[in-house]
């Protein structure tokens, strides 16, 4: 019992810091160390599986004298469950490795963990071996996550080198007259003044569209002292050039006395659609001659150019930054769709219908169908604080914690309250006060029809029984995220034949008509008590179409996730 207990508390705190870092190889190095350090071993090898070939392997991690380097390769046959002595392949048996766990993640291997025989010469016990296969099923989902997350922070450096191409189109374009950066504009405009006007020095002042903030230097030389508040405040009160030597009436005094101070002959507005948008100041000749009017003219046709090109640049700049964005999202939407459940179980005696609409490209809504050993069923299905890559990423985490939760559900009696609990506070650690989520989830008994479940706020589920009526599932406790102490309640019903369990997230009855009103809880119990005699992908496509219906073609404003179980006659 003291050794089970131990194994207990050394599997939850490896979980603990392996599901802690998304860095494969600090996951797989640690995953070594904990094995080999809890079964006295010295050598010991993670293989993970190539995507596209599942029996070539790749040395990730290894410790001790392993007989192996990091990124050799093999190709083995993946066994059934954990493999002892003769049963492993002949390449890891040479190598003196004397016990092989697979590493699946949603039943697909996804790599091997070798290890040598004990310090001790003692064979594997029953114990150690039931250890071991713990640790590794535990490190599966962190490692896919770890690999994941790789794929995704390599798909953003491939995105950013993009970028850079596109960067450096631009400026081999700038080179041939097409300056489509700021800076290489400001540069063409500096050249121009002092080798067409033999300007000393000069300074570019600007600030952004539709913003009251005071002008930036954008660019100078030759500036004698740093640019005074006071003349900066009124050279934003001009109306048209200034040119010391000409006219100066109407002119603020500061305006002149800072371009005296400055070493300045002259002060260009720079206009955009009628807006201040920026100041050229330009200093005297180098030849002593003074400015005339047509070098007014020129100055205010070459600044009104420069700022054409910085705006033509901000917007070019605007333009990839979105689509850059664009593309992660998209990518982002393409990993989450991974997360969730992409088929259904076949469990005798039921049917069962899914539906996931993002109101964004990432959504926050998330929902998942497992199989529990013995044959039971899990249900969940949960909604996020927010929307957005922020939400997404928090939907992520808790799945994560879902799943590793299922790990250690007892198939007869799951204590749905405990685990509650425990994912209550995984997400209190890991999220700031301003994040939570509503969560629901529930285990079937099959065979009996029994349905176990706790609501951690949120919308209660329908139970629809034909000619009785429905029942909401409200048992339960707080949302996720609030208060790491929260306690929970379990219910429990009993699904019958024709009896649909119907989830849903807020999208749904939160959806809008044209006049501003809801589809709300009213609308949905009538469309369920209408179309529970279906079908479940009947009753969830009949829903589907009620609720577009009442938008009439009006845009979701929040994800829309369904999940219908239809008990029916077997």
């Amino acid at each position: 019992m003291d050794a089970q207990h131990f194994d207990l508390n050394s599997v939850v705190e490896a979980s603990e810091l392996l599901n802690a870092s998304l860095d494969l190889d600090f996951i797989l190095g640690n995953l070594l160390l904990v094995a080999m350090s809890r079964l006295l071993v010295s050598r010991g090898v993670v293989l993970l599986a190539d995507e596209e070939d599942g029996s070539r392997f790749r040395v990730a991690a290894a410790k001790g004298p392993a007989g192996v380097k990091l990124g050799d390769t093999f190709t083995l046959a993946v066994p059934a469950d954990v493999a002892e002595g003769g049963a492993i392949p002949q390449p890891l048996q040479e190598r003196g490795f004397a016990l092989l766990l697979p590493i699946r993640h949603l039943r697909k291997a996804v790599g091997l963990v070798g290890l040598g025989a004990k310090a001790s010469g003692d064979a594997f016990e029953a114990i150690d071996v039931a250890f071991a296969r713990s640790l590794v099923n535990i490190s599966a989902s962190a490692i896919h996550s770890a690999r994941v997350a790789g794929q995704l922070q390599q798909v953003n450096l491939d995105l950013a080198a993009r970028v850079q191409e596109l960067n450096t189109l631009f400026e081999l374009s700038q080179a041939f007259g097409a300056a489509l950066d700021r800076e290489q504009a400001l540069k063409h405009l500096g050249f121009a003044l002092m080798g067409q006007l033999l300007a000393e020095r000069h300074a570019v002042l600007l600030k952004q569209a539709g913003v009251d903030a005071p002008f930036e230097l954008a660019a100078q030389h030759g500036l004698k002292d740093e640019l005074g508040g006071d003349f900066l405040a009124h050279l934003g009160t001009l109306d048209g050039p200034v040119r010391l030597g000409g006219a100066t009436e109407g002119i603020p005094e500061p305006v002149l006395d800072g371009l005296k101070a400055h070493g300045m002959a002259m002060a260009m507005p720079l206009r955009m659609q009628d807006e201040m948008r920026g100041v050229l100041l330009i200093g005297p000749r180098a030849t002593g001659r003074a400015y005339t009017e047509a070098d007014v003219a020129f100055v205010a046709s070459l600044g009104t150019l420069a700022l054409t090109a910085v705006e033509n640049a901000a917007l070019v700049e605007a333009r990839i930054e979105k689509e850059r964005l664009e593309e992660e999202l998209r990518l982002a939407r393409t990993i989450q769709k991974r997360l969730l459940p992409t088929e259904m179980p076949a469990i005798p005696g039921y049917e069962i219908a899914s539906l996931s609409l993002p109101s964004r490209y990432v959504a926050g809504d998330y929902f998942d169908v497992l199989l529990l050993t013995g044959g039971k069923l899990l249900l969940a299905i949960a909604d996020v604080s927010g929307k957005g890559a922020p939400a997404a990423l928090l939907m992520a985490n808790l799945q994560a914690g879902l799943r590793l939760l299922r790990q250690g559900l007892d198939p007869d009696k799951p204590n749905l309250a405990k685990a509650t609990r425990r994912l209550n506070r995984v997400i209190c650690e890991n999220t700031d006060a301003a994040s939570f989520i509503t969560f629901f989830w529930g285990v079937l008994d099959p065979e009996s029809g029994r349905f176990t479940y706790v609501n951690a706020g949120h919308n209660p589920p329908r139970l629809v029984r034909p000619g009785t009526g429905l029942e909401p599932l409200e048992s339960g406790g707080l949302i996720l995220g609030v208060l790491p102490d929260a306690s929970y309640d379990e219910g429990d019903i009993l699904i019958t034949p024709g009896d649909a369990l119907v989830l849903y997230t807020d999208g749904v009855t939160e959806a809008r008509n044209a006049d501003d009103e809801e589809y709300d809880e009213t609308r949905l119990d009538a469309a369920l008590l209408q179309h529970c005699g279906y079908s479940a992908d009947d009753c969830l496509n009949a829903l589907r179409t009620d609720v577009e219906a009442f938008i009439d073609g009006k845009p979701y404003t929040d994800d829309v996730t369904i999940l219908v179980l239809k008990a029916v006659a077997v």
